[in-house]
């Protein structure tokens, strides 16, 4: 994955405040496209001017109201490095209209960005709607892969910039235990980091299905999709406790077994004396408790009986 240049970032963003030529260093376009996009979609920058909300052909403007809360939380994150997730737009002549990230926007107003990167779409009209609720529905929060984005590369930053974990955390208003756990989402096929940000893989499941290999984690994330089951911790650990017994090999049959049927309750045995429970199992006796009481207290005077004789 290239390295985004954060400081040839911030000079080109002041040429532009300089009402100086845009001169964006070589290869950052590319940057962007390749970390925000995997290579599947082109990143562009847009000037803020250029963006409005969308609306219908009605002039009716997408329903979602700003959280200033949210804008202020988005802003104060972005100061050192602007922000940098592409918002969705679709384009409408000389302007693009924001299907998704208008709480970046504002937020890049709010900190002085005259550009913000966006990923333009050919959505058609009787789609875009839908498009704009479902995709502001979802961005009502911020999900753990984005997270997981964000952490990584704060923690790449370190190289650059003095940051530790603690000042990183205390940024973002998380423990830096929750830092790592975030960065554990990147280490999950992009499928099952989807199904984190869906709640389907409990977020606290993550840390003990990270270090699966990416076939058995493709594996796993056939078996949750088709059947349409959930992974909790408890299910996690004892997946990562199976699969580390049979030196990482398992299929999805297997998966799927540890996943839907129950653990075995374990036998309290015949007695509630466990001692008298262990020597049943050993031997094989069938005997009641109170024969077993019996027994015990005849031994016991036969062993006594012979100790003092000696």
């Amino acid at each position: 994955m290239a390295k985004i240049d954060f400081k040839a970032m911030k000079n080109a963003q002041k040429a532009v405040e300089d009402k100086v030529e845009d001169n964006i260093p070589e290869g950052l376009e590319k940057s962007y496209t390749d970390l925000w996009s995997g290579g599947k979609e082109t990143v562009i920058q847009v000037d803020i001017s250029r963006l409005v909300p969308y609306s219908d052909e009605n002039g009716n403007e997408q329903p979602f109201k700003i959280n200033q809360k949210r804008v202020e939380q988005i802003a104060e994150s972005a100061k050192d490095i602007g922000i940098v997730s592409p918002l969705t737009v679709i384009s409408k002549g000389d302007i693009y209209q924001i299907i998704s990230g208008h709480h970046r926007l504002e937020a890049a107003k709010l900190i002085g960005q005259l550009k913000v990167p966006c990923i333009v779409k050919n959505y058609t009209e009787d789609i875009v709607y839908k498009a704009v609720s479902e995709s502001n529905i979802q961005r009502d929060k911020t999900y753990p892969s984005e997270y997981a984005k964000i952490f990584s590369k704060y923690f790449k930053m370190r190289d650059d910039e003095d940051l530790t974990a603690e000042e990183i955390a205390k940024k973002f208003g998380v423990s830096r235990k929750t830092i790592y756990r975030y960065i554990n989402v990147e280490k999950l096929i992009p499928e099952l980091q989807y199904l984190v940000d869906d709640e389907i893989i409990k977020f606290n499941a993550v840390e003990y299905i990270k270090g699966f290999s990416e076939d058995i984690q493709r594996e796993l994330y056939n078996v949750l999709s088709e059947n349409k089951l959930s992974l909790t911790r408890v299910t996690a650990i004892k997946l990562r406790d199976y699969i580390n017994e049979l030196a990482d090999e398992i299929t999805a049959d297997e998966i799927l077994e540890m996943l839907t049927v129950p653990d075995k309750p374990k036998s309290k045995g015949p007695y509630k004396n466990k001692v008298y429970c262990s020597i049943s199992e050993k031997y094989g006796i069938k005997m009641t408790e109170n024969e077993l009481d019996e027994l015990t207290e005849k031994l016991l005077e036969q062993y006594f009986s012979k100790k003092k004789k000696k």
